[in-house]
């Protein structure tokens, strides 16, 4: 099994604008692959998140309120992985949840600065991951499970 490179330059500027483009579209490509990006940066923690396809069904079956849970979790999952790997940051899954009903009052706004948080977090652990990656690699180390 080939490891890859983890997606870490994310940014709410994108997010926002091919979003819009794509008529909601991109958003959910974006949930797809930062869920499993933060399974892999979190593994560790032993909590999971689920992918795009429950996001959407449970978001849809709950009028919207299991997309709040969803980046509560996220950002509860990163905040705990971050304090891990000392990365400084404000974000856990407090924050994102007042982000997210906060946004649910000002046209999304409050929402999109949690996301941001969320990518800015998702990034900086991204690249401590990348660089233990490559020094696996410079090193000759492979993956057990391989």
């Amino acid at each position: 099994m080939q490891i890859k490179r983890m997606k870490d330059d994310r940014s709410i500027v994108p997010y926002i604008i091919l979003g819009v483009l794509t008529f909601g579209i991109y958003p959910l490509w974006c949930i797809h692959h930062l869920a499993e990006d933060v399974n892999e940066l979190c593994a560790d923690g032993g909590k999971k998140s689920s992918g795009v396809a429950a996001y959407i069904l449970l978001s849809f079956l709950t009028l919207g309120l299991y997309s709040f849970f969803w980046w509560f979790r996220i950002a509860d999952m990163l905040g705990r992985e971050a304090k891990k790997q000392d990365v400084d940051t404000s974000l856990n899954g407090g924050y994102m949840l007042v982000c997210m009903i906060l946004g649910a009052f000002m046209c999304g706004i409050a929402s999109y600065v949690g996301i941001h948080k969320v990518f800015e977090t998702t990034n900086e652990l991204a690249s401590k991951y990348n660089a233990r990656l490559r020094t696996k690699s410079a090193l000759g180390i492979t993956d057990p499970e391989e």
